[in-house]
């Protein structure tokens, strides 16, 4: 089976391997010049479309119950979600090296080194997927609520339909979440305005909401609410961006790459992290859906309810897709749509524990936890791979598993799991969680930096270790066999 078998990627019609609506042909192969399509601005809707979802209101008025006010809560939301800056920075090699985020991180950790981040990867991707299959069916069983349907059967049903609608459009591919996510940024974005107007008039914008400050000290409980932020947002999406920005021709500019991959979720999660703390002032937010209810008209509630499940499963179809190219870059030979399903038994199973056997919410704090733990490191030595390459790749020296140029030491970078190693260490002594406290916490008065820690010293170390010892290996390696016939 060829790499072209095993998975493909999509982008616009007129490209046959990637219509809207058809199922895309392309995986984790580098997608051949004459499939690649489409313009960088496609990139905002992609991203926008995701995240117009209801996490970010959870999110926000999380900040407020953390005993921040207003204000202080709002600038940290505009800090953290600026961190999706850096979201376009791990976009930018998707153009250039045409394949997958799990695929390019090859060229840093090493064609066989970077099997444990890719599998890391898939399983932190099923996991959102659960967690959005879950507040999507939320959202339905209360929407049948208020037309007086419920029970099991009801939570069940819901459950079929999400599940259903979500893997559909995962298994077509990409050009058809693009086409998609465009309708929906704008039909999305509408609910939101309306969402704000409702709210905010409602809300108690000076002073200092009532809550005890959650860290010892209220510097240190601003610093967790950013941490919160950042892992639950930006720092959630980094194994994602190449994968929608690789049918992009090569010649696609980086900075337009870079502009739009950022300013579409930066727009919605800054407005809907704002309204979820402006309604953590007015409302009892310990079940946000409900305390959202107590400031909206009636008839708009069930509205609220739509955008909710509209939001959650455009969030899915990213999820989905990208679960898929993860287990493709484990070199599982299957179909890019038979990974996707795949992907959606797991997730779903993993949905209905927590919808019938768990507690939802703790079960997502402890994942924001342990996914931190990983994520951060991975992406301060990717995105410095990054730029110690120059955003330049051999494409298929990528796909190749014996020798080519970045076999490195028997197929492992060693300096890359050095850094990785040193940043996860790094994390877990600043991690101040349910499941996990590290024991440097309450030297900086209970405030987290796993995050910021993690991500700057994989980053710098990576840095340092391959420019000091390995910097021909990485710049001037030499072009693998395919490449050179070329």
């Amino acid at each position: 089976m060829t790499d072209r078998e095993l998975g493909a990627g999509a982008g616009q019609s007129r490209v046959q391997s990637d219509e809207a609506f058809s199922i895309e042909t392309h995986g984790v192969d580098a997608i051949p010049l004459e499939d690649r399509h489409g313009h960088a601005k496609e990139l905002f809707f992609v991203w926008a479309a995701a995240n117009t979802n209801y996490v970010y209101l959870i999110l926000g008025s999380l900040v407020i119950s953390f005993g921040l006010g207003f204000w202080p809560a709002v600038v940290a939301i505009v800090v953290a979600h600026s961190f999706y800056l850096l979201l376009g920075a791990a976009a930018i090699p998707g153009p250039k090296a045409g394949t997958a985020t799990m695929v390019v991180s090859r060229s840093a950790f090493g064609v066989r080194g970077n099997a444990p981040y890719a599998f890391l990867s898939w399983i932190t991707t099923v996991g959102w997927e659960a967690v959005f299959i879950v507040v999507a069916t939320l959202a339905l069983v209360q929407l049948g609520g208020l037309a007086h349907l419920s029970g099991s059967l009801v939570k069940i049903v819901a459950l079929v339909i999400i599940v259903a609608v979500t893997f559909i459009v995962a298994v077509f591919g990409h050009a058809t979440i693009v086409l998609i996510q465009r309708v929906l940024t704008y039909a999305l974005g509408v609910g939101v305005v309306v969402l704000a107007i409702f709210v905010l008039p409602k809300s108690h914008l000076g002073g200092f909401h009532v809550h005890a400050i959650a860290a010892g000290t209220p510097a240190a409980t601003w610093i967790l609410a950013v941490e919160v932020l950042v892992a639950g947002s930006a720092m959630s999406w980094m194994n994602y961006p190449a994968d929608y920005a690789r049918y992009l021709r090569p010649t696609e500019s980086s900075r337009a790459v870079w502009f739009w991959t950022s300013l579409g979720p930066i727009i919605p999660a800054i407005v809907i992290s704002v309204i979820g703390a402006a309604a953590g002032t007015a409302a009892n937010m310990t079940d946000p859906v409900g305390g959202l209810r107590t400031l909206l008209p009636t008839w708009f509630f069930a509205v609220f309810l739509v955008i909710v499940i509209g939001g959650a499963v455009a969030n899915n179809f990213l999820n989905t897709y990208s679960s898929g190219m993860s287990l493709l870059a484990l070199r599982v030979r299957v179909k890019r749509s038979v990974a996707v399903v795949a992907d959606g038994i797991v997730a779903t199973g993993m949905a209905i524990y927590a919808l019938f056997v768990s507690n939802f919410v703790g079960s997502f704090q402890n994942f924001l936890a342990l996914m931190v733990l990983w994520i951060a490191p991975w992406a301060g030595v990717y995105l410095a791979s990054i730029w110690i390459q120059r955003n330049t790749y051999d494409a298929p020296g990528l796909q190749n598993f014996r020798g080519g140029p970045y076999w490195y030491k028997d197929g492992w970078d060693p300096w890359a799991l050095i850094a990785f190693a040193a940043g996860v260490v790094c994390a877990y002594l600043f991690t101040n969680a349910t499941l996990l406290r590290g024991p440097l916490v309450n030297a900086i008065g209970g405030a987290d930096i796993s995050v910021f820690v993690g991500l700057a010293v994989s980053f710098c170390l990576y840095w340092a270790l391959t420019t000091r010892f390995a910097k021909a290996v990485h710049l001037a390696a030499e072009p693998s066999a395919a490449a050179a016939a070329e």
